[in-house]
């Protein structure tokens, strides 16, 4: 009999999922697909690459440095710096805009940056110098921003019909400051749309010294741990590409964390072989995400690029639906007596009170005082800046210790106002709320064994207004409401995603809400059918997904390892990358113009201009698939013709021609 091979000589990939609550690794065996290793560890979003130092270690508890071959990453760090608003200070050049309309977006601050600088130039839509760029006016503004920001954005009009303008920014910028990186609009997008090209540019720019500060952190903890093995990014659609990529085009990597998961709850539930589309529920333990994959599997990439923050880029991302409900959110009663879940997270009491014995007094105090509705412990936050007195008195009576609400506003007078501030305190960082969770009521009921039961219970007793015979009832209608908000997004989204428009049917939602309602009676009064296959991915999902199917009238799937799919996203996912040409016809005497990635070539015929574009591409592509982190790159080509009849239909008129380049991977031994 063959030996049997040894676990610790099994060769695989590191994935990892820094998401927003915890981050996920995964060792996945490439010989036979499966998890060797994985592990959970909570997020710290002040040290991202600590947490995953922390998670390497416990993986590496289990697999020695020489397994790991491969380490790919997802991560919400350009997300959550857009999000959040902690963007890198960084300039935008535009040229050839119009004046007003830049302006008016600048102040609305939709681009992403607050310095602005307007220059004459740019092209046309057929790619031919609309004005000359006014390099002396831009050198005059170089000498004025470039000691103040550390990254530049450039972005011309029409620029992916001519970049040149662009292109002569950047070299500028370059002969007066060698150091700084600089972001051209034409090399992260090919569609139109000069405001959401320069947003993307800027965001991009902006991201760049934080993503570089990741990585390179992240390189370090892999060197200390004898981890030297290239790392690779997931980007939006779930792509794979270098950190050397990842490095220059941080805006790529928007929602990659959700798309590692789609990929990973692909690949776990095996989707491709499925006869129909399935729907992707992945319950985190501060969003849910929906995501709909087609029959072969594929998830639907957005048409529209992706909003992040608030700011409309041409990022090409998974098409994912994100509400806040996780296992994490905050449970507690509206002035009417309706149970409310999220949409904000919060910390669940018993991994609280797991890490901190003194909630248990806390939550008992609440439960004394009798009058309060919600059971909130309050901790230290880890930011510090405070902008008032009231604030550097909460802080101050904290400490380091958890308390209570009433505690700590027990010296202020108008206690509702306090309390509202005590929640725009928390909002901003400067203290911690935990309170009652979804993870709380698992915990309770005793269908989830982990952490500190004791703060659970008595969470939901001061929930249930001290009645101890409601807890469990309190419980059940917690995780019942859970099913069922997930249920109506889920509806919500699958509706408009087949074109749907609720805002003309303003009945729609109401129809959903009572099948929602009448599920609990029986028969149902009305039933709602989702008729795709639907796959719970996520740690909560198992409490929940099941439900969700029987409301949705389906067999809900749990694959295996789903609650690391993020994680196993990563390390199955591979390279992909496309680029696109136009070519279009010039004035009514004839001709044809390529507008190529480093300026506009003219032809005679379309079929020379056709041939001289693949030529000059195909090279050009395998280059920026290697730069990307290809190692053995396939580059294919397809020829798409738009056309249209003229004179009653008797003749067509050629209107342009696009040649897409897709570059995949070689991935044959």
């Amino acid at each position: 009999m063959a030996a049997i091979e040894n676990i610790h000589e099994k060769k695989g990939i590191l994935g990892i999922d820094a998401g927003g609550t915890f981050t996920d690794l995964v060792f996945w065996s490439e010989a036979d697909g499966t998890a060797i290793a994985s592990a959970k560890t909570p997020t710290m979003h002040s040290d991202l690459a600590g947490t995953i130092e922390n998670g390497l270690k416990l993986i590496l508890a289990e697999v020695n440095p020489e397994q790991i071959k491969a380490f790919n990453l997802a991560t919400t760090l350009a997300t959550n710096a857009i999000v959040e608003n902690k963007l890198r200070p960084s300039a935008l050049v535009i040229i050839g805009y119009d004046q007003d309309i830049a302006e008016k977006y600048s102040h609305e601050k939709k681009f992403g940056t607050d310095l602005v600088y307007q220059i004459r130039g740019g092209h046309d839509p057929k790619g031919s110098e609309a004005a000359p760029f006014d390099e002396a006016a831009f050198c005059e503004i170089c000498d004025a921003m470039l000691p103040e920001i550390e990254t530049v954005a450039v972005s011309s009009f029409f620029s992916v019909r001519n970049p040149a303008h662009e292109i002569r920014a950047r070299e500028i910028i370059r002969t007066k400051r060698p150091d700084i990186h600089v972001t051209c609009g034409h090399e992260l997008a090919t569609e139109l749309d000069a405001l959401k090209r320069a947003t993307t540019a800027a965001l991009n720019a902006g991201l760049i010294p934080i993503i570089i500060e990741l990585l390179n952190s992240v390189e370090d903890v892999c060197a200390r741990l004898g981890i030297n093995v290239p790392i690779m990014v997931v980007r939006s659609d779930g792509s794979l590409v270098s950190m050397d990529w990842a490095r220059v085009h941080p805006i790529e990597t928007v929602l990659s964390g959700p798309a590692a998961s789609a990929i990973g709850a692909c690949y776990l539930a095996k989707a491709a072989g499925f006869a129909r589309g399935s729907c992707i529920v992945d319950i985190g333990g501060t969003t849910t995400d929906i995501i709909y994959l087609d029959e072969g599997g594929h998830p639907v990439i957005g048409t529209r690029g992706t909003t992040v923050g608030g700011h409309h880029t041409l990022v090409k991302s998974i098409d994912i639906f994100t509400f806040g409900l996780g296992g994490d959110s905050r449970v507690r009663f509206s002035k009417d007596k309706e149970l409310l879940i999220g949409p904000r997270r919060v910390r669940s009491l018993c991994s609280a009170a797991a890490d901190n014995s003194e909630v248990i007094s806390c939550l008992k105090d609440i439960l004394a005082e009798g009058t309060s509705q919600e059971p909130i412990v309050v901790f230290r936050g880890e930011k510090c800046r405070v902008s008032d007195s009231f604030e550097k008195r909460i802080l101050s009576a904290l400490g380091d210790r958890p308390s209570t609400v009433s505690r700590l506003l027990k010296d202020e007078r108008l206690l509702n106002m306090g309390t509202i501030q005590l929640e725009e305190m928390e909002k901003r960082g400067l203290i911690q709320f935990a309170a009652f969770t979804p993870t709380d009521a698992l915990v309770a009921l005793g269908r989830l064994s982990k952490w500190d039961s004791c703060a659970s219970e008595l969470g939901a007793r001061i929930l249930a207004g001290g009645n101890l015979e409601s807890v469990a009832g309190l419980c059940t209608l917690v995780c019942e409401k859970v099913s069922q908000l997930a249920v109506k997004n889920i509806f919500v989204k699958r509706l408009s995603t087949q074109g749907f428009d609720f805002a003309r049917h303003n009945g729609a939602i109401s129809l959903i809400d009572f099948a929602l309602s009448s599920q609990t009676s029986l028969p149902p009064a009305l039933l709602l059918k989702l008729n795709t296959e639907l796959i719970g991915v996520g740690a909560p999902s198992w409490a929940f997904i099941p439900r969700i199917g029987e409301i949705l009238s389906e067999e809900a799937i749990q694959p295996e390892n789903a609650g690391v799919a993020g994680a196993v996203g990563a390390a199955v996912g591979t390279f992909f990358l496309r680029y696109s040409v136009l070519i279009t016809p010039l004035a009514a005497d004839g001709g044809y113009r390529a507008h190529l990635p480093v300026g506009i070539k003219d032809f005679e015929h379309l079929d020379e201009a056709v041939s001289h574009t693949v030529e000059a591409l195909v090279p050009w592509v395998t280059e920026r698939a290697l730069n990307a982190g290809a190692k053995r790159p396939v580059v294919c080509h397809k020829r798409e013709d738009t056309e249209a009849l003229v004179a009653g239909g008797i003749r067509k008129i050629h209107l342009s021609t696009h040649i897409y380049f897709d570059v995949s991977e070689d991935l044959a031994k």
